[in-house]
């Protein structure tokens, strides 16, 4: 399907319980209580408690914590200079 408008990628923290991504995103990797998604140069840790994936389709995910614990946000660039270090 062809999309009319070119839109971003963003990412959505609500009530402090709610991670929702919208525009492309790779899942890399899902538990019970955290989830790692890649976005563009980008890689998204969320950490909670009792993780409910409300959505997961092409272009947008939508992950529930009962609470958001922790979160991290990284680049490709950071990632190699922690490796590097």
């Amino acid at each position: 399907m062809r999309k009319l408008f070119q839109t971003g990628s963003s990412v959505t923290i609500e009530d402090f319980s709610s991670l929702r991504i919208n525009g492309p995103y790779a899942l890399l990797k899902l538990g019970p209580d955290f989830a790692i998604i890649s976005s563009g140069e980008y890689r998204i840790e969320a950490i909670g408690t009792d993780l409910t994936v409300e959505t997961l389709s092409e272009e947008v995910a939508v992950f529930t914590f009962t609470s958001i614990t922790a979160m991290n946000v990284t680049t490709g660039a950071e990632k190699e200079a922690l490796h590097d270090a």
